[in-house]
């Protein structure tokens, strides 16, 4: 197995990765576009095309959705104990590959190999911590007294839809799936098209950790073509979404029609407040980060700084110089600031 210093040699050298996946994965298997469309996939810290994959449409939706249903059936009926098994062994096996995956990430989003890192270990340990709750969730018995009693019992959604957005491709997508997976629930991913591939090789790695074929299952390509389908998809019971509010507005209007489940993430504006007595050093050096962090691609980005008028002149200067500090680059020479996602951005 290669070293992530020599992965990162040979794609400067080559300009693509081998055994990248190209296609959806469905069912247990990579299966092409029912149309036979690609779509390019393109490095954000040099702007040039380095892979291609399935540009999916309704019918590869379909596909998806009849397979999610299918597995949910068999997994649904998986002891608790077992699908926790599982979820430690996907958290190990992500481990065992964080390498690539981190690779993958920066190449795909743009953001630094240090970040990239940092996303799948922390992707790692979500799946270890809802593998904890997976035979820990059950109902409860509610005394009435006179010698009566009732009880609950918790049920499971059934499919569920995750339209993963491109600044978190990796953490995003496991923080959806994985209390799904230890539920019992069945998933359908449509990762952002211009950052597919974690998804897709993250799908395949579950299988290899014992979920089976059908229970995760990734369509890629655009929010028209792909996503839209998919929220709409009578047969979904949840669906979750980041992004932006425009577009989360469209998803909840999509899916009130068939009474379906949501959860939204959406972009916003975080202030951060300095009062008179702030260390005005911790203030800048907080400031910095706060919004070049990620390229200043996260929702809860610090996009506005509100400070007291007296401290206002030395954090102004103190974040300008810091700013003049940073080294921007390409995300796999480990900078302090990567690319941002696409050229559209």
């Amino acid at each position: 197995m290669m070293t992530p210093d020599q992965m990162i040699s040979n794609y400067f050298v080559a300009g693509s990765l081998p055994e990248l996946p190209r296609n959806h994965f469905i069912d247990g298997v990579f299966v092409a576009a029912d149309s036979g469309s690609r779509m390019e996939s393109f490095d954000a810290g040099t702007g040039e095309a380095f892979a291609e994959f399935a540009a999916g449409s309704t019918a590869d939706v379909d596909h998806a959705v009849a397979s999610a249903a299918k597995g949910f059936e068999v997994w649904r009926n998986t002891p608790p104990a077992r699908r926790c098994a599982i979820l430690n062994e996907a958290a190990r096996l992500m481990r065992a590959e964080a390498d690539r995956l981190a690779v993958v990430e920066s190449i795909d989003s743009g953001k630094t190999l240090a970040e990239a890192q940092g996303d799948v270990a922390g992707s790692a340990r979500l799946f270890e911590y809802y593998a904890g709750a997976a035979d820990k969730l059950d109902g409860r018995s509610v005394n009435l007294g006179n010698g009566n009693a009732a009880f609950t019992l918790l049920e499971l959604v059934g499919v569920t839809a995750h339209i993963v957005p491109w600044n978190y491709p990796t953490s995003t997508l496991v923080r959806g799936i994985a209390p799904a997976l230890a539920t019992g629930c069945s998933a359908v991913v449509k990762p952002a098209e211009t950052t597919p591939f974690t998804a897709l090789m993250i799908a395949e790695l579950l299988v290899r950790a014992g979920v089976p074929a059908g229970v995760v299952d990734v369509v890629t390509g655009t929010g028209i073509e792909a996503g839209a389908p998919l929220v709409t998809d009578p047969c979904m019971r949840h669906v979750t979404f980041t992004g932006s509010v425009t577009t989360g507005v469209g998803v909840m209007q999509n899916v009130a029609p068939n009474v379906t489940g949501l959860t939204l993430e959406l972009g916003g504006k975080s202030p951060l407040i300095a009062f008179s007595d702030a260390d005005a050093e911790a203030v800048a050096e907080g400031a910095l980060w706060a919004i070049f962090s990620n390229s200043g691609q996260i929702c809860s980005a610090g996009s506005r700084l509100v400070i007291h008028c007296d401290l206002h002149a030395k954090v102004l200067e103190r974040v300008i110089e810091k700013a003049k500090g940073l080294r921007f680059g390409h995300g796999l020479r480990n900078p302090d600031m990567g690319a941002v996602n696409s050229e559209r951005h």
